[in-house]
């Protein structure tokens, strides 16, 4: 964003960034940033804060005003600590059984027990105006799984999406299937870290195991710039 910052000044647009990484705008030289001390994917400091988020984006905001940059300002304080929650749980118990290694038919069986699972928790979620992140492909959870079960078993198919490669289009109905899962288990207010819901969801899930083999199928593939893709865009349980 700090390089974005230097061309649209250069063409009459005046800027200001927020920057979660104080040391790598410094190096950048942005006309305008503001350093934060929040956690990475907060830019304003805290969810359900609004006062305090008014705060941050005030303070950046003025920083427009001034033309002697290059301007870098650290805001002073920290964020509000988040209000008490209960530790989180995971929606569903331990859904990975022998199937996940069994015949597609099999397989895509347990996925849907799986995900039947889930749907009310999801329902839930959707009914108190949760974020929607599951709507890339438009795919239902149990039709994506049909087609991750049909690219690993002939990765050379053709592409489900018109406009994309075959592997790019998988890998936006992977994370479709993977929001699923995540905004299910979050219908429930808790204190929960990414960390755990990954290892939830890719060491404990049907769904997340079959993400897994998807990434290994991509792994051997003959292009790569597929290998490269594979490696950096999937997370793989640990």
């Amino acid at each position: 964003m700090c390089g974005l910052a230097h061309y649209l000044e250069r063409h009459g647009l005046p800027t200001v960034a927020i920057a979660l990484i104080g040391k790598h705008a410094a190096a950048m030289r942005p006309p305008r940033a503001l350093a934060v001390p929040f956690e990475l994917g907060r830019p304003l400091g805290a969810p359900n804060a609004p006062e305090f988020q008014r705060r941050v984006l005030g303070d950046a905001l003025r920083l427009l005003a001034r033309t002697d940059g290059p301007i870098l300002e650290t805001f002073p304080d920290a964020p509000p600590a988040p209000a008490e929650l209960p530790p989180w749980t995971p929606p569903i118990a331990p859904a990975r059984t022998e199937a996940a290694s069994g015949d597609d038919a099999a397989i895509a069986a347990a996925a849907a027990a799986e995900i039947a699972q889930l749907r009310p928790s999801y329902e839930r979620w959707v009914s108190a105006g949760g974020r929607r992140l599951d709507r890339i492909t438009g795919k239902a959870p149990e039709e994506i799984v049909a087609l991750i079960l049909a690219f690993t078993r002939d990765p050379a198919m053709a592409s489900p999406m018109a406009g994309y490669p075959a592997h790019l289009a998988v890998k936006f109905a992977a994370d479709d299937l993977k929001h699923f899962y995540y905004e299910a288990a979050l219908a429930r207010p808790a204190r929960v870290t990414d960390l755990e819901m990954d290892d939830w969801f890719f060491a404990r899930t049907l769904a997340g195991g079959l993400i897994v083999r998807l990434r290994d199928v991509l792994l051997k593939s003959d292009d790569e710039r597929v290998r490269s893709f594979a490696a950096t865009s999937f997370v793989r349980a640990r």
